[in-house]
């Protein structure tokens, strides 16, 4: 098959998720998964106290962000000193569920399958235009197995006033992962047109420090123009994980994320004093086409295996046919690690997770204010059947593909 013709193949099938529904019997992967309930509980519970009219701030959707001047938080039973707690986001701003930044002293105790983790603060993400609530811990898990992504997250059932929010995602901010579990000096989150839309520098750390690396941030855009080949990928492999950011590009044009210049921080490695990354915001997967629209991808990408081209450096990674093979190497990479035993073992687990939320009749009353407000079990089982069939025969398809590119090199 062509590149075009993996990349058509690869569109029709992902317009087939979104605007139509799959039987399990008229594919041979659907029979693979086993999706029950392996007895799981919801273990994580969380209680905002607030006023009558801070309760009501919540529940607007015009947009705005609202600080909540809350009276108690209670945390799997554990009653907690309130600190800032605030709406963030940008869309979900307009949705009736909203998400959160929670400040609380001392620290909540939070519960996963894979263990315990306690945060004075954090995000508790409402999910609420993550088709089923699986696209963020599907992404999550799946780069964790490939070391792109180290967020500790959960699931949790959120209350205000005693009235069920929803479902929630809680989830380790990137800027604390960063400055204080990997001893950052600084972190920024970057923007469109090659901004930094955001410096979080860590305590202490001189104006100088912070200068010095907002300049490496630039130069990494800056040499773009000045070198190409192999001395190209010297030049800014001097102030970034350049092969860990091509398997960020690689692993988000495999789940065809529609969304993803903006949703990326870049953080200091103390030990090495180069830029490394913290994927975000994975409610945008399995698109038919990416947020510039096919059309304009494809003007600047052509064949190549890149799902979007809206970053300076992507369009250099594609365009460059020495950054283009390494990043193939990358791409091929990520495959390999993402089996189909390990992509079952994630679709399954998360299917156990969600199963004892999904049995929650508050929960999925609450759903009724997301982008997707139908929901249930065998809903949730048909979507990660369908889901699980895309990633095989895009797996397959890139795979094949991208081990052709690299034998003919």
């Amino acid at each position: 098959m062509k590149r075009t013709g993996c990349i058509a193949a690869l569109s029709a099938l992902f317009f087939l998720h979104t605007y139509s529904s799959v039987s399990a019997q008229a594919f041979q992967y659907g029979e693979e998964l086993d999706l029950r309930d392996r007895g799981l509980r919801i273990d994580n519970l969380i209680g905002i106290y607030t006023s009558k009219a801070g309760y009501e701030s919540i529940r607007r959707t015009s947009g705005g962000k609202v600080n909540i001047r809350a009276t108690a938080v209670i945390i799997n039973k554990d009653t907690l000193t309130p600190g800032k707690i605030n709406t963030r986001g940008q869309t979900t701003l307009f949705y009736r569920r909203k998400n959160f930044s929670i400040s609380i002293d001392p620290p909540a105790v939070f519960k996963s399958p894979a263990g315990e983790a306690s945060f004075k603060k954090f995000y508790a993400q409402s999910l609420t235009m993550d088709r089923n609530y699986v696209n963020n811990r599907i992404a999550f898990r799946m780069m964790q197995e490939t070391g792109i992504f180290g967020l500790w997250h959960t699931f949790s059932k959120l209350s205000v006033n005693d009235r069920c929010e929803g479902l929630y995602l809680v989830l380790e901010r990137p800027e604390d992962f960063a400055l204080k579990k990997m001893n950052s000096p600084m972190a920024i989150r970057r923007g469109f047109e090659n901004r930094i839309q955001k410096t979080m520098p860590g305590d202490n750390v001189p104006d100088d420090t912070i200068k010095k690396y907002t300049g490496y941030f630039r130069q990494i855009y800056s040499s773009i123009g000045k070198y190409k080949g192999e001395a190209l990928y010297r030049t800014i492999s001097q102030w970034i994980d350049l092969e860990t950011y091509m398997k960020w590009l690689a692993f988000n044009s495999f789940v065809r994320n529609k969304d993803y210049t903006d949703e990326i921080y870049l953080y200091v490695d103390p030990l090495s004093r180069k830029f490394s990354i913290i994927p975000w915001d994975y409610d945008d997967l399995f698109s038919t086409e990416p947020h510039e629209g096919t059309a304009a991808s494809r003007s600047i990408l052509g064949d190549k295996l890149l799902f979007s081209a809206e970053d300076r450096l992507d369009q250099k990674i594609a365009g460059d046919p020495f950054l283009y093979n390494i990043f193939l190497e990358q791409y091929h990479w990520i495959l390999t690690r993402l089996t189909p035993e390990k992509i079952r073992e994630i679709l399954e687990g998360t299917f156990a997770e969600l199963y004892p939320y999904y049995s929650d009749n508050e929960i999925l009353e609450a759903a009724k204010y997301d982008l997707w407000p139908e929901k249930d079990i065998p809903k949730l089982k048909e979507d990660m059947i369908t889901l699980y069939i895309q990633l095989m025969v895009s797996r397959n398809l890139y795979l094949k593909r991208i081990e052709e590119l690299l034998e003919a090199r």
